[in-house]
């Protein structure tokens, strides 16, 4: 039971921040969007490799007048010591992604998950995309995944 609500809630979370899903990306098809997107995102489940840590998302939406959001959230099969996720922007040089933003660690104690979001200025020309890094702690046990959206062109117009 406690899995099927952790599953609602994560949904309902991607749902209510971002416009659409799509899956996860290689790094080398991340320039494939069309200029005209103003979002991109990515949801994931870890899979059967992992005994707490469920699911996780990412998104980057474009806000207008040289600035983005980037959101991210982690999920757990069930209540855990500690969970945790965190967010940085990235930007396409031209040959290779760079961290332009990282947002702090977001951990919540004794929870299921756990949210963060970042209104970020950028440099207007650019691609940029999201990468949220997700964890869990209980007892012993540590996971943690990657995720990366797909990027987002800030138009110099």
């Amino acid at each position: 039971m406690k899995k099927v609500v952790s599953s609602l809630l994560s949904f309902t979370l991607i749902f209510m921040f971002s416009a659409s899903i799509v899956a996860a990306q290689p790094i080398a098809n991340t320039l494939s969007l069309a200029d005209d997107e103003d979002y991109a995102t990515v949801y994931s489940i870890f899979g059967p490799g992992y005994d707490y840590l469920f699911d996780g998302g990412a998104s980057v939406a474009n806000l207008g007048n040289g600035k983005v959001s980037i959101s991210a959230f982690s999920s757990a099969t069930q209540r855990v010591d500690s969970i945790g996720v965190q967010v940085t922007l990235q930007q396409w040089t031209g040959s290779t992604w760079i961290d332009v933003y990282k947002s702090p660690n977001t951990s919540s104690k004794s929870s299921a998950n756990t949210y963060r979001n970042h209104e970020v200025e950028v440099s207007k020309g650019y691609y940029y995309r999201a990468k949220s890094y997700h964890w869990i702690q209980h007892g012993d046990t540590k996971e943690e995944g990657t995720l990366y959206t797909g990027s987002i062109l800030i138009p110099d117009k």
